[in-house]
């Protein structure tokens, strides 16, 4: 067995070299005891860094937990303000289609007061129409029972420009022209009657003094046919005409 004497300072440090075989018993001591510590330290720091970990994930759930009513009442509030909405959105939309409804119905009617007021106004112009070709007619010498005859074929023929004043429409539907000017309605139905002789009154004698045996005497009151039917034609359409052009025409057809 080797023995070895070793001789320490008062600092309790080696004084000189220490041999070989000392040094490595020293050195195998030295790092087990530094392991040994090594692995304790990371053992402490593991479970140091686990509680810590724990610690946090509490103080974490403590602080939801202390919002979480906070938290549902700010939803609630919410919910309770998307009902709202939802439930003015749906009530607005309602008064929107409705008042929609009424505008549109409002307008309808509208365009039918307008559509049968321009209907009127058409069939008023449209018989005073007639009736103006009705007195051309007679003044251009028609005879009494073609005057019917003549307002539907010769108002086929009449349409009206923008301001609604008749304008003679050919075969073509465009407006007919003389020497560069519109035809006029006196004109249109002077030529046709001229033209188309079997609607001429037929030639007459003279009685009474008036043209064509025109003038009769009824119920004492002398009736001109001729002078009452230009009457009506400028315009006279009056009750007293309008009997006084049917009992000459009765007499004279008597």
């Amino acid at each position: 067995m080797a023995r070895v004497e070793l001789e320490i300072d008062d600092k309790g440090d080696f004084v000189g070299q220490v041999p070989s075989e000392l040094d490595a018993i020293l050195k195998r001591i030295e790092t087990t005891a530094h392991g040994a510590g090594y692995g304790k330290g990371v053992a402490k720091a593991a479970e140091d860094a686990k509680k810590q970990i724990e610690d946090t994930v509490k103080a974490r759930l403590a602080e939801h937990d202390a919002l979480l009513p906070i938290e549902r009442a700010k939803w609630q509030q919410v919910e309770e303000d998307n009902k709202s909405l939802q439930t003015r959105l749906i009530e607005s939309t309602r008064e929107t289609d409705k008042s929609m409804k009424a505008r549109e119905e409002t307008h309808a009617r509208e365009l039918l007061d307008r559509a049968e007021s321009l209907k009127k106004r058409d069939e008023r112009i449209r018989h005073l129409v007639k009736a103006q070709i009705r007195g051309e007619a007679i003044r251009a010498g028609a005879r009494d029972e073609s005057l019917v005859e003549l307002e539907l074929i010769l108002g086929a023929h009449v349409g009206f420009d923008d301001d609604m004043e008749p304008v003679i429409r050919g075969d073509d539907g465009q407006p007919v022209t003389v020497h560069g000017k519109p035809l006029t309605l006196e004109q249109f139905v002077a030529k046709y009657v001229s033209d188309h002789p079997h609607h001429r009154k037929a030639a007459g004698g003279q009685g009474g003094g008036a043209r064509g045996g025109a003038s009769f005497r009824g119920q004492g009151v002398e009736v001109n046919l001729d002078a009452a039917k230009q009457r009506y034609a400028d315009g006279d359409r009056g009750n007293s005409t309008i009997n006084e052009i049917f009992e000459a025409s009765r007499k004279k057809r008597a």
